[in-house]
C-alpha cells in the first residue's frame, strides 16, 4: 500500500527540510515534547514549532505533564497551582490548557477517573492573555 499520511517525532527544521526533498507525502504531524517552561526556549527546545505551523504540519505535544524528568512541577508546582486556584482548576489542567489554548493537541494518559474527567474539562474555561504570557515565558514549570 501507499502512505496517505505520515507523522514524525522530534523533527527539527533541518530534519523536515531533508524529508521534504525525498518524501512523496509531507508529514501531517510532528510529535514533540512541549510543556510550560519550554515555551520561550527557542527553536532548539521546541523543535521549530513556528516552522511546523508555517509548513502546515500539526505540532503535537507529548509529555505535556511530565516536564523535566523526575519532577511533578507541571502537576503540583507553585506556578501552575497558583494559576489553577484562580480558575478552580488543578495544576495539570493549567498545564494542558496552556498547550491546547495555543492550538497544540495534547495526549494525556490516565487510568484515574478523576484525572480522566479533569482531562476532558479543558474547553469550558480559558487562561487570560497575561496568564498565557506568564506560563509561556516561565523558565521552569
Amino acid at each position: 500500500g501507499r502512505a496517505r499520511s505520515i507523522g514524525v517525532s522530534h523533527y527539527c527544521k533541518r530534519h523536515l527540510q531533508e524529508l521534504f526533498e525525498v518524501a512523496k507525502v509531507k508529514p501531517a504531524a510532528n510529535q514533540v515534547e512541549y510543556h510550560i517552561g519550554m515555551g520561550s526556549a527557542g527553536p532548539n527546545a521546541t523543535d521549530d514549532k513556528a516552522f511546523c505551523e508555517k509548513a502546515g504540519i500539526k505540532y503535537l505535544s507529548f509529555s505535556t505533564l511530565c516536564g523535566p524528568c523526575g519532577t511533578r512541577e507541571l502537576l503540583t508546582g507553585p506556578l501552575v497551582t497558583s494559576v489553577g486556584r484562580l480558575h478552580n482548576r488543578s495544576g495539570a489542567q493549567v498545564s494542558l490548557r496552556w498547550a491546547v489554548q495555543q492550538g497544540v493537541p495534547v495526549v494525556p494518559k490516565s487510568s484515574n477517573p478523576r484525572h480522566l474527567s479533569e482531562n476532558l474539562d479543558l474547553f469550558s474555561w480559558e487562561l487570560s492573555p497575561d496568564e498565557m504570557a506568564l506560563l509561556s515565558t516561565a523558565k521552569t514549570p
